[in-house]
This record gives structure tokens, sequence and C-alpha cells, in this order.
């Protein structure tokens, strides 16, 4: 290509016309560096205008990247984990696709101390350093330790939606309040108009996403949203089943599998039928050692797409830190009604 100047072209003429610094300039092109610290397209610009330019110096040879160490940190201890349980999905996913970017993965399993959960600053430096960048999983987080990665610069993202006040977290998470919202969009076109919420007792945003989906819903088709009853599975009685049915209730949304393992024993033995009688939704997956029936309706979070979607996004954090790039992710979730949820019938 024909050159732009007369003159050869200088470093700094190069960095002009890429729009970067004369010094990644310099790093491009005589190697004397880590050009791993170069995002790719970077490179490859800076390679572009010293060509455009008639650079006629030498080019150093971009070597491969170094292979990146990706930290893996869960608040609570999950390790050995078995199939079918919470985390296994997102540790599979994580590892293949960690495997398939080539990184090698290390596991901070050293760091939850004698009865508490993990700390990431034990005594007083970040014991994740060692990795270039860290996955982090669990429901028991310290937002003081994620306060104090963030203003170290430490290079990290969250497996499920986290927010820490006055800071920003890079994370990929799930879309609970749209779902519930589909699923109560559902119900109420089957002809549902009562309903009952059946919550946890501890509030996390992620179980007030859910019950903010069911309630926003509820009201846009001009309906008043139930009171929600956060009752551990020890304190769901009888009682309170028979009088949500004698209030006129036909659909049930329930947070946890450990209060649908209640509700089956309870509706058995009080003669509610499901879904005859009741509509029943289960607003997360269902263990494969949760209660036993055809099908129940649920919401299905997206664990192995977050595992990957999560790898992807540590690696872009990692490798450029201040591009412009989506960084806290909400993947769908998917959901049945399957068997136990049909159109209400008509009390006699």
């Amino acid at each position: 290509m024909t050159s732009e100047r007369a003159a050869p072209a200088r470093q700094a003429d190069i960095a002009r016309k890429a729009g970067v610094s004369q010094s990644t300039v310099s790093l491009v092109l005589t190697g004397s560096g880590d050009l791993s610290r170069v995002a790719p397209a970077t490179y490859a610009r800076v390679i572009r205008a010293a060509t455009e330019l008639g650079y006629d110096g030498p080019i150093a040879t971009r070597p491969r990247s170094r292979r990146l160490q990706l930290g893996v940190h869960t608040f609570e201890p999950v390790f050995p984990t078995q199939a079918g349980d919470y985390y296994s999905q997102f540790l599979t996913a994580i590892e293949e696709q960690a495997a398939a970017e080539g990184c090698n993965l290390l596991l901070f399993t050293a760091l939850h101390q004698a009865g508490g959960d993990g700390r990431l600053y034990p005594e007083g430096r970040n014991e994740l350093r060692h990795a270039s960048g860290s996955l982090l999983l669990g429901r028991s987080t310290n937002d003081e330790d994620l306060a104090r990665l963030i203003a170290d610069r430490y290079p990290f993202v969250y497996v499920g939606e986290r927010a820490v006040d006055g800071h920003a977290v890079n994370y990929v998470g799930a879309d609970y309040r749209s779902t519930s919202g589909e699923i109560t969009a559902e119900l109420l076109t089957l002809g549902h108009s009562r309903f009952a919420y059946l919550g946890e007792p501890l509030r996390t945003s992620l179980q007030t996403q859910r019950w903010e989906g069911f309630r926003d819903v509820v009201t846009r088709f001009g309906l008043t949203p139930p009171e929600p009853s956060y009752l551990a599975p020890d304190e769901i009685s009888a009682a309170w089943l028979q009088a949500q049915r004698a209030a006129g209730v036909t659909a049930l949304l329930v947070e946890a599998a450990s209060q649908l393992k209640v509700l089956q024993t309870l509706a058995a033995l009080t003669g509610i039928g499901i879904p005859d009688d009741l509509s029943v939704v289960l607003l997360v997956d269902l263990p494969e050692d949760g209660p036993r029936q055809a099908r129940w309706a649920q919401l299905t979070v997206p664990r192995p797409e977050m595992g990957r979607r999560s790898v992807q996004l540590l690696i872009q954090t990692i490798r450029n830190p201040t591009g412009d790039y989506e960084r806290q992710v909400l993947l769908p979730c998917r959901y049945t009604l399957g068997t136990t949820v049909g159109a209400p019938r008509l009390r006699q």
C-alpha cells in the first residue's frame, strides 16, 4: 500500500493514526514487554496503521497469549459436590469453558474459616491474587471483601446477580423477575385470579426478584397482589393451606423445594388435589431428591449457561479491563407448567 507520508513514519504518527498511546505502539512494534496485555483488536489496529503509514522498521511477532490462571472461590463449602446439587452444573460448565478457552482453574478451598464462610482477605491481603482473575459463587457473600476487590482492581465475576452499595460488580445472573412474570401471565391466561405466594423467610435479592416479577404482572392485570407468606418449611401447616383454599386461592407460587415437599404432604392429608383444586408452581428447579410428582411446574435456572458466560466475561475483564462491553449480564430462565398446573375448577 502506498505510504501516506513522504518522510519515514514515526511511532508518534502511528499512535495518532491508531488512536493509542505511543508506549502501546512501542510495545507492539518492539515486543519489549508483555504483549498479552495488549488486546488483539488494539494490536491489529497498530499494525494496520504502521503498514498504511509505510513504517519500514522491524515489527515484533506477537507471541501466543499467556495461559490464564482463573480462580474459583465459593463463599460456602461445595467440594466435593454431587451430580444434581445446586452448584454441580455451575462448576461443570466453568471447567468445560475454561478448558475450551485454554485456561487453567485454581480452586481456592482453603479460605473457609472454621465455623464460618470463606473470606478473601483473611490475613489482610488478597488470597485470590495467585490467579489472573476469579469467579465467585455463593449466597453468603461478604460485601466488604467484594468492595475491597473492586478497589484493588482485581478482576472477578460473580456467578449470580450481586449488588454492593457504591460499587459496580461484574456478574452473570439469571433473570428471575421476568420469568416469574411470564409464569404469572400464563396462570392468568388460564383463568386464575386468586393467588397465594409462599416465599422463603430469608430474603435476598434473588427471592425479591421472584416476588416482584409475580407482583408486577398481577398488578398490571388489574388485580390486587396477595400478601406474601414467608414461612420456613416447619412453619407451613395444614391450617395455613386450608385457609388459602377457603379464601378462593386456585394458584400457589412457591420459592423453595423444601417448602414444596411439605405442601405436597399436607395437600394429600387434607384432600386438596394438585392441580384439580390448586395449581402449584415452584420458582426454582427441583433437585433430584425433591418431592416426587410427574413433572412439577417449575422455573429452571440456566446454570450451565451462567457458568460458561461467566468464564467468558472474566477472560474479557482480565484482557480488556476498560473495554466497552456488558459487565452485568442476566440470562433468561426457562420454565414448564408441567402437570401441576391447570385451569381453575369451578367450586360447588
